[in-house]
C-alpha cells in the first residue's frame, strides 16, 4: 500500500512506443549505476511543517504562522490583488531561523510571508501581486505587525506553524527521466527509482501528514509544470485543518524567477 502510494506520488512512467527501427536494450549495470548516482546528485533537502500542535504565543508575531499574525516592513500595506482588486489574506509566514535545517534556497532570508486572494479561481498561473503575493525580508528587527492579528478573521484559522522534520527528497519521475541513460528510462525494471532509499516509509509519513513543504522538489499531481527559469521554493497542500481548499485535494507550488515570483496549482 505504501509503495503504491509513493509510486503515485513520484509519477508514473509513460508507456514506451517501441518500433523495430528503434529498439531499446536492457540497461547495463554501468548505466543503472549512472542513474543511481544522478538520483543522489539531484536529491534535495525538504523541510516539513504542520499547522498547530503547539500552544500559540498569541502576541508573538515574530514566529511562523498560518492564517494571520504576520509582520511586514514599515509603510507596507496588505497586498491588493491586481486582477480582482480584493485585499489578499495572510496564508503562511515562515521564520527561517526556526527551521530544523535551512534549504539552500532560503539562505540570506529571515522571514517570508505568503498572501492569497482566497476567492480567486486563477491560482494555476499567478504572478506576484496577481492572485498571490510573496514578500521576503533579510532582517526581523525593523518589521512591524501587518494585517489580521490572532483570530481576527474567520476566513482562515490562525495557527502557529511547527516545523516537524527534514528529509532528502528525490524528484518526481517527469523531472528525472531526461537525466538518465535512455535504456534506463525505458526499462521495465524501475525499482532503482521508485524503491530508492529516498522513497522510504518515513518520507511517506512526512508527505502524508504535513501540508507544508519547503525546499526539495515539487510533488506534481497532473504533471511537471515549471515556470521558465523558475527556482522551486515551497509547496502548500490543501488542508481541512487550515481551511485552505485547492481544487480536489490539490497543491500550490511557489517558484522564484529572475524577475519575481510565480505560483502554480495542481489537483486531482
Amino acid at each position: 500500500m505504501i509503495r503504491t502510494w509513493l509510486k503515485s506520488l513520484l509519477g508514473s512512467k509513460a508507456p514506451q512506443q517501441q518500433t523495430t527501427s528503434t529498439p531499446y536494450a536492457e540497461p547495463t549495470e554501468q548505466e543503472l549505476q549512472e542513474a543511481r548516482d544522478r538520483l543522489d546528485e539531484l536529491a534535495k533537502l525538504a523541510i516539513f511543517g504542520d499547522i498547530g500542535g503547539m500552544r500559540p504565543q498569541k502576541d508573538n508575531r515574530a514566529t511562523s504562522w498560518w492564517g494571520g499574525n504576520f509582520l511586514g516592513a514599515k509603510g507596507e500595506e496588505v497586498p491588493i490583488c491586481s486582477q480582482s482588486g480584493r485585499p489578499m489574506h495572510p496564508v503562511l509566514q515562515i521564520r527561517v531561523d526556526e527551521l530544523p535545517e535551512r534549504p539552500p534556497e532560503f539562505e540570506g532570508l529571515a522571514l517570508i510571508t505568503i498572501w492569497m486572494d482566497l476567492q480567486s479561481q486563477s491560482l494555476e498561473d499567478g504572478t506576484n501581486g496577481n492572485t498571490f503575493a510573496v514578500r521576503s525580508y533579510d532582517d526581523l528587527a525593523p518589521l512591524v505587525p501587518l494585517g489580521f492579528g490572532y483570530r481576527e478573521s474567520s476566513e482562515l484559522p490562525t495557527f502557529p506553524v511547527r516545523w516537524r522534520d527534514a528529509a532528502l527528497e528525490q524528484p518526481g519521475w517527469e523531472d528525472m527521466a531526461d537525466e538518465v541513460p535512455t535504456n534506463v528510462a525505458c526499462a521495465s525494471d524501475d525499482d532503482w527509482f521508485f524503491n530508492s532509499h529516498y522513497a522510504s516509509d518515513h518520507y511517506y509519513e512526512l508527505r502524508s501528514r504535513y501540508p507544508i513543504k519547503l525546499g526539495g522538489w515539487p510533488a506534481w499531481i497532473q504533471g511537471s509544470n515549471w515556470p521558465r527559469d523558475g527556482q522551486y521554493f515551497l509547496q502548500i497542500d490543501a488542508t481541512d485543518k487550515g481551511k485552505l481548499y485547492l481544487g480536489d485535494a490539490g497543491s500550490c507550488y511557489i517558484f522564484k524567477t529572475p524577475q519575481s515570483w510565480e505560483i502554480k496549482k495542481d489537483c486531482y
